[in-house]
């Protein structure tokens, strides 16, 4: 927590120290405030300095156990051999029939990346094809056996066997951070100087250092690679394997690898194959994010007084100037270059290649050969310069017509800059991108209103009307000129009872990431279409054809090497064209404050809002435009079908053949319901510690009606009707039901609260989605591994103790009963929601605030 000193005349000394620790790994997070000030010149002027330093330490996925060690993905396993978290024994079902008709159940299958640490080599011909001699050849390596995933090798790379799954996948969770660390430096200060009795000027300063770390699983690769038939590291076998690899070649085969492009030809002496490796030996992946943000604030405001009683009362001004820079610096550590790595595994001059990569083989000369870090900067600023005035505009029976008129000015841009690797392509395991930069500009006039119409007569206190408008003038053809403006109704009916009703028309224009940001790529769980992993009932013809014309080999549709694991790459990124978001939203509410009870108070408020011109992914995401390209428009020539790129040899879509979804205004939202809240407190005779105590009891209480996503405006018959639901499709969970209602007991100088948090079943977007829109290969329930997530119920306590007017102790547990958060294989993280879900169980924290 960070302490933000508002008043205007703070003179002393403060800091506040805080340690929070959790249960399950003992890591500590210390977070430190310190904050001084003093007035000065008589008491005309004030300034504060308040900084606060944050140390965050990691948590990787391995050291966190339980729901967090394995990469979790469905599948069927033998019965009993599982659970609702953890993983059970892969069921082998027989052709023709499914998971629970065969005698297995569903569940949870421990899997993780096809691209392992010995090697996967595939995007060649299965076993028992036309071609005489390469069966032979497999034969003889034994791969009689050998599939649409290919083939692995044993730790010396002596020998080889068909690849399987899940067993010879990588757990790709233990690397991974739960908890990224992270330390913060930031210093704040404000000032004011009275330069009369009626104008004041005042500052803001502000300096942060920000560092983060990201850890992922150690680099992998898997992409069409070429290699040597009479390569040494390979048994005289599996050289004949190779051999008529290269033999069955057809035409010129151009092969690209980062950089550098080569081509092969029939019998050149070079096999086409893809090298799907986790290369272990380099080190886990680590980004260092360091983000140093500066902030000035200059102004001078005052009192300006009236034209007269009744006209133009009370008024005030305020102009003011900031700038603000950020300068963002990303390191990146034990990636590779795919450039280095495809030369590595070719012979030069007759020599061995550098790199032997079946088996773990992988010596020191390869690291030293393919490792490469890479580095990019991001600087951004921005200006604003505002005028406001605000006072009484004239003056009515029920009060005065209140004004505030004003105007402001903004520039916004932003630079980023990745170094020539990065900008290459030629980097594997992070994010390629090219250098981007733009700004954005917009002129602003604004004004507001609040009418008293009537006040102290029968059924009403007060009836009040408010209005606001801002005309924002922006540089971006996109967007040019628009208005927002809002219009709102207070009648206060008597003192126990009150109601509000507001319409208001708001925009959001794109940000410069979004207009001008590089590309992004994000590895994510979704379904293919096209994979063996696609629910039985959307495996069609119609299906079937849309793969073969969007690049996946005839053979392999709704096959396993489609899809080999749950999570494959996207890259997202930014379009200077976009336009503004548009919403609408309205609010009606009542508000009880009986006088039978004067320390209560209850409000319903009911919220409808819609949003157009959604500013998203193309289709609002990977899974969307999945399931628009294959299972609803069904036209391999659509802007999502073109948006997938695959494997012309495997069909998958896995590096270097990523999907592109870019930024559009792309859909709409609707979402509406009702928000319940109460405040109550009351005074008991019974205290401890002798005299009298009290409690302060609240509750924050939402229930969703309805949260309807178009994907695509242009279709508004295709939506997803997603309250209740979670999954790639709709996002993080969207219970009915959710809330937060506390306790507090209050005993002299001590206080001790009881907090509960509420969040509701949900159930997979997978059967909601497709149910709701009545589509009739909507899957049923009972084919889904645990397809709901149940209602969580999470415990707070804390203290609060004044031991003297210097010294405060606080503290609590977070989360007392430890519960663990629902687990999943939809979820973006650690087989969870870890931004919905506790995800460290039980955290103890401690800390005190001295005054001086």
């Amino acid at each position: 927590m960070v302490n933000f000193i508002t008043r205007d005349d703070f003179q002393g000394v403060e800091t506040r120290m805080q340690l929070n620790v959790d249960y399950p790994t003992g890591t500590p997070v210390y977070n430190v405030d310190l904050t001084a000030g003093t007035n000065f010149a008589d008491g005309r002027g004030n300034i504060v300095v308040s900084g606060n330093y944050l140390m965050r330490n990691s948590i990787t996925r391995g050291e966190r156990g339980d729901f967090a060690y394995e990469s979790l993905s469905d599948g069927c396993t033998v019965p009993g051999s599982g659970g609702r978290d953890t993983s059970g024994a892969p069921f082998a079902v027989p052709g023709g029939q499914t998971c629970t008709s065969a005698g297995g159940e569903l569940g949870f299958l421990a899997g993780g990346s096809g691209d392992i640490p010995n090697g996967r080599f595939s995007g060649i011909p299965a076993a028992g094809g036309a071609n005489a001699a390469l069966n032979a050849a497999y034969a003889a390596a034994g791969l009689s056996g050998l599939g649409s995933r290919g083939f692995t090798f044993n730790n010396l790379g002596s020998a080889a066997r068909p690849a399987i799954t899940p067993q010879d996948d990588f757990n790709l969770g233990p690397d991974n951070y739960l908890i990224q660390p992270q330390e913060r430096w930031m210093v704040n200060s404000f000032g004011h100087y009275d330069l009369s009795d009626n104008i004041t000027a005042y500052m803001e300063l502000h300096y942060s250092r920000n560092k983060v770390a990201a850890r992922l699983a150690p680099t992998n690769v898997g992409s069409p690679t070429l290699f040597n038939v009479n390569n040494p590291y390979l048994t005289p076998q599996l050289r004949e394997v190779f051999r008529q690899l290269d033999l069955a070649e057809t035409g010129t085969i151009t092969v690209t690898s980062g950089t550098a492009t080569r081509t092969t030809v029939a019998g050149d002496g070079l096999a086409l194959v893809t090298a799907g490796r986790r290369y272990v030996e380099v080190g886990p992946r680590k980004a260092t994010e360091t983000r140093n943000v500066y902030r000035g604030a200059w102004g001078i405001r005052g009192d300006i007084g009236s034209v007269s009683d009744s006209m133009l009362s009370n008024l005030k001004f305020d102009l003011y100037y900031t700038h603000s820079r950020s300068e963002n610096t990303l390191q990146l550590q034990n990636a590779l270059s795919r450039s280095r790595l495809q030369a590595s595994l070719l012979s030069a001059g007759g020599a061995a290649p550098v790199c032997n990569i079946f088996g773990q083989n992988i010596s020191q000369a390869c690291i030293s050969a393919i490792a490469i870090g890479a580095t990019n900067r991001t600087v951004a600023t921005q200006q604003v310069a505002q005028g406001s005035l605000t006072g009484d505009l004239i003056a009515l029976p029920a009060g005065p017509l209140g004004f505030s008129v004003g105007g402001e000015w903004r520039k916004t841009s932003a630079t980023f800059s990745p170094d020539a690797y990065l900008s290459s392509g030629d980097v594997a395991g992070f994010n390629p991108g090219l250098s981007t930069k733009g700004s954005v500009t917009v002129k602003e006039v604004f004004g507001e209103v609040r009418v008293p119409l009537i006040h102290d007569t029968p059924l009403i206190d007060s009836l009040v009307a408010n209005g606001a408008f801002r005309y924002s003038d922006y540089n971006l053809d996109g967007i040019g000129g628009v208005w927002t403006y809002l219009g709102g109704v207070d009648w206060k009916v008597s003192p126990d009872i009150a109601f509000r009703g507001q319409y208001q028309r708001a925009i959001r224009a794109p940000n410069v990431g979004e207009l001008f940001g590089g590309t992004t790529r994000v590895v994510s769980v979704a379904t293919d279409p096209c994979s063996s992993r696609a629910p039985a009932a959307q495996q069609t013809a119609a299906v079937r054809a849309v793969c073969i014309a969007t690049g996946v080999p005839a053979v392999q549709v709704f096959g396993a090497g489609v899809q080999p694991n749950t999570i494959f790459p996207a890259d997202f990124g930014g379009n200077a064209n976009l336009g503004a978001e548009k919403s609408d939203t309205y609010t009606v509410g009542v508000v009880f404050t009986p006088r039978f009870a004067p320390r209560l108070s209850i409000s319903v408020d009911y919220f409808n809002i819609t949003l157009k011109g959604a500013i998203a992914a193309l289709g609002g995401g990977l899974q969307n435009t999945l399931n628009l390209c294959y299972n609803v428009l069904q036209d391999a020539g659509s802007e999502f079908c073109q948006a997938i790129n695959r494997s012309p040899t495997t069909g998958e879509i896995n590096d270097p053949y990523v999907a592109q979804i870019r930024n559009a205004n792309t859909g709409a939202l609707r979402t509406s319901g009702i928000d319940f809240a109460a405040r109550y407190h009351f005074d008991v005779g019974f205290n401890p510690f002798g005299g009298t105590s009290s409690f302060d009891m609240s509750t924050n209480v939402t229930y969703l009606h309805d949260f309807t996503s178009t994907p695509v405006e242009a279709f508004p018959n295709i939506k997803n009707y997603c309250a209740g639901s979670f999954g790639p499709t709709c996002g993080q969970p969207l219970p009915n039901w959710r809330g937060i209602s506390r306790v507090t007991w209050n005993m002299n100088d001590l206080s001790l609260s009881l907090r509960h948090r509420y969040i509701g079943k949900v159930t997979t977007d997978r059967y909601i989605v497709p149910t709701r829109q009545g589509s009739a290969s909507a899957p049923a329930l009972s084919s889904i591994a645990y397809p709901t997530l149940a209602a969580q119920n999470y415990f707070d306590v804390s203290f609060d103790l004044d031991v003297n007017d210097k010294v405060e102790v606080f503290g609590g547990v977070n989360n007392v009963t430890g519960n663990m958060p629902p687990v999943t294989t939809q979820g973006p993280n650690a087989n969870t929601w870890s931004a919905t879900y506790d995800v460290l169980g039980s955290e103890f924290f401690l800390g005190a605030t001295f005054k001086f």
